[in-house]
């Protein structure tokens, strides 16, 4: 450029690139926030569509607590009426979560397993035996065992590795309470697998400077990241699904709510993956927002202090997809150049599931779906599904009415108890008046009598009484049939709650017959749990492990396995059987050597919720049993003359019980050939004779207890005579010797 020299024009040029670049860093930054701005007016309208919902969830809440709504309260309060409450929801609702808990999470067992892929070549060609004619088909054979136990053993593997991911992600408790949500609000909600980013310290090399310049390792304690799988509970007030899907995988996204205090925003600040600057600049706005509505209304419901909910930070976790687009300008927003162009060869008609968080249109965190099966993170479990919804019912809706009917009678038996107890009394005011000036009756209460009005009839038609019917038994009657009512609505007989009920049955077969009916509906939602929550979640975790974990000794073709109602649920006529399979079968003559008696007995010991691993040997302690009997049978082998001798000790000891036997035998025969004899002679029978035989066996005991218990106090008489005589006689009836130097008078 004429007039102008070149460094300056370089500087300049260099300025209006680095302008230019601020501009579209800064357009890139609005472009990502409007992306966040899309993704908040899509949640709020999710909001805004679950208002339904939460009208009944509040309904459920002060059914379950044993509240009624504002306006039922007012009204009675202002009647002067009884506002008492008979809460049969919570029993109900308690029960079912406890019953359901301990069906899919027992102490001593899993709702679930991992088995290999059954591919049938491989079965059918590991029956071939090993001594087949055909030497092509025998090693096939073989071989074919091998991947079958190699397969085996990597799915064992992968299951010790899915279990223990599990009890550090503490997943009962967090099921446990989604089974609790479920049976309150009717949805119980969990989440995983998520990647909890924690470190661990260990012990490794690290390096650091030599004295002569070269790097050197010494040993040092480190933190390390260990990320492992874990799953959450999601209360189900906080998560917001596609309002057009009824079921998880009809969903298109998920909205998760987090409020969020200062402190926990700067903690997640640290994490991997958040933007520090976002979350610096929403601290420095504090743009808190006012809490949902539905949090004042819990803590109205449950006795808490409603101006204590105070404003928190209102952060979304939005799980759906995402265009290549958008991803592409988050990613060019965040700096990252080399992720964006990733996306440059996508068809932008092309989605790709996404987590983003934001707050007040600032991105805090996004990615990529964390599996690359791209299945949904969360799994929902309905206690009794609505087909027209994501949400399903709970105990308190399906009793609802029938808690209403008992309320009523509840309440119309008191005020009708109260209205029973003493008679409606009418006054003539115009006869009496009280001493003291007060109308209302007390006890002993004086008054004057107005003499000239009192009339032909006197006093006794100034006070005149009313009683009220007392409607007690009526009411009753409302309320069993109400209770009754409820058994069929929840589908929680009294037998499943532990109780026997009127039709109580005498014989376990009955009993089994009687438990086994009742269980029809515990194994339908233990089926729904299976179907709905297990097998996905596990899945899940498998996908995880398959994708994510270093260990190659875990990794294979394999299947999940959902046993809540095929183990868990049967456990009790399981029990049973297996019983009286060991009664019975292993003393089997055909069928006792076809038993496994150990697997056995080991089920059985299960099936009775015991530990076998502490009541049955294992595998090596049987193994090394069998092994010291082996050694010994060959030691016996070796040494025949002392097997000889052994059998000639063991024959003459059978030859003398048996000779043992036969004299006790001769000797019981010949007693009753004398009674008969005697029997004859005294012309008695023989059971005249055996009485006469005990009277007179009893009289000679008696005398034998009586002569030992004389004996017995002679001797010890004695023993007191002798111990008297040993004894030295008391001080004052010896004499005692006269000190040294002491007189006596003559």
């Amino acid at each position: 450029m004429p007039g102008i020299d070149m460094p300056l024009a370089d500087a300049m040029d260099e300025q209006q690139a680095q302008a230019e670049a601020v501009q579209a860093q800064m357009r890139l930054q609005e472009r990502a926030r409007q992306i966040a701005n899309d993704l908040d007016r899509l949640a709020k309208d999710a909001i805004s569509k679950r208002v339904t919902i939460e009208d009944r969830w509040y309904a459920d809440l002060r059914q379950y607590h044993g509240r009624y709504d504002a306006a039922t309260e007012t009204k009675l309060r202002q009647g002067d009426r009884s506002r008492l409450f008979v809460n049969q929801t919570r029993p109900k609702t308690n029960a079912w979560k406890a019953r359901l808990s301990d069906l899919l999470f027992p102490t001593d067992d899993r709702n679930w397993g991992i088995q290999p892929t059954p591919v049938p070549e491989l079965s059918t060609a590991a029956k071939t035996p090993e001594d087949h004619p055909d030497p092509q088909q025998a090693e096939a054979g073989q071989q074919a065992r091998r991947m079958l136990e190699e397969a085996q053993a990597r799915a064992d593997a992968m299951q010790s590795e899915i279990e223990d991911q599990l009890t550090e992600s503490r997943y009962g408790i967090h099921a446990r309470e989604a089974i609790d949500d479920a049976c309150q609000l009717g949805t119980g909600i969990l989440k995983g697998p998520v990647v909890d980013s924690r470190t661990r310290r260990s012990w490794g090399k690290v390096p650091v400077g030599g004295p002569d310049g070269q790097p050197l390792a010494v040993d040092a304690l480190v933190e390390v990241q260990d990320p492992r799988p874990k799953y959450t509970r999601v209360d189900p007030w906080r998560l917001y699904p596609d309002p057009n899907g009824n079921r998880v995988e009809e969903c298109e996204y998920f909205f998760e709510l987090h409020l969020l205090t200062k402190t926990e925003l700067r903690r997640l600040a640290k994490k991997p993956g958040f933007s520090a600057d976002a979350i610096r600049r929403l601290l420095r706005e504090d743009s808190r927002e006012a809490p949902p509505p539905w949090m004042a209304q819990l803590r109205s419901i449950t006795d808490g202090d409603q101006a204590s909910v105070e404003g928190k930070f209102t952060v979304w976790e939005y799980n759906g997809p995402l265009t290549a687009e958008q991803l592409r300008c988050l990613y060019m927003a965040r700096g990252d150049a080399g992720a964006a162009a990733d996306y440059d060869e996508i068809d932008p008609l092309d989605e790709v599931q996404a987590v983003v968080w934001f707050c007040q249109n600032e991105v805090l965190k996004f990615g990529i779906h964390i599996l690359d099966s791209q299945d949904p993170i969360y799994s929902a479990f309905c206690f009794s599904r609505d087909k027209g919804s994501f949400w399903g019912h709970g105990v308190p809706s399906l009793m609802r009415d029938t808690q209403a009917a008992m309320n009523a009678a509840w309440r119309m038996m008191m005020d009708n108890a109260a209205l029973s107890t003493g008679p409606q009394i009418v006054i003539d005011r115009n006869k009496v008046e009280p001493v003291d000036g007060n109308w209302d009756l007390k006890p002993r209460k004086v008054w004057y009598a107005k003499t000239d009005s009192i009339g032909q009839q006197g006093l006794r038609s100034v006070f005149e009484t009313y009683p009220i019917d007392s409607r007690q038994s009526e009411l009753l009657n409302i309320i069993k049939i109400a209770k009754e009512f409820v058994d069929d609505e929840v589908s929680l007989p009294l037998i499943s709650q532990g109780e026997a009920g009127a039709h109580q049955t005498q014989t376990a077969n009955g009993m089994s017959m009687l438990q086994n009916a009742a269980n029809v509906i515990f194994r339908d939602a233990v089926k729904d749990w299976d179907d709905e929550v297990t097998t996905p979640n596990i899945r899940r975790l498998y996908d995880w492990n398959m994708q994510f974990n270093p260990k190659e000794s875990i990794k294979g073709d394999f299947e999940v396995d959902a046993r809540g109602t095929s183990v868990l649920l049967v456990r009790e006529a399981q029990a049973q059987n297996l019983m009286a399979m060991c009664l019975q079968f292993t003393a089997h003559p055909v069928l006792g050597p076809l038993m496994k008696p150990v697997q056995l007995l080991r089920k059985t010991v299960q099936a009775h919720m015991l530990s076998a691993d502490e009541l049955v040997k294992t595998d090596d302690e049987i193994a090394k049993e069998q092994q010291a009997q082996q050694e010994a049978q060959d030691q016996q082998q070796e040494d025949p003359r002392a097997a000889i001798e052994m059998q000639k000790i063991q024959a003459d000891m059978q030859r003398a019980q048996l000779d043992a036997q036969t004299k006790i035998q001769v000797a019981e025969i010949n007693r009753e050939t004398e009674l008969v004899k005697l029997a004859a002679q005294q012309n008695l029978t023989i059971e005249q004779l055996r009485a006469k035989v005990q009277m007179q066996e009893t009289d000679q005991a008696h005398k034998e207890r009586i002569f030992a218990a004389e004996v017995g106090f002679k001797d010890r008489q004695s023993a007191k005579e002798l111990a008297a005589q040993a004894l030295p006689a008391p001080a004052s009836a010896q004499p005692s010797e006269p000190a040294a130097g002491t007189r006596f008078a003559p």
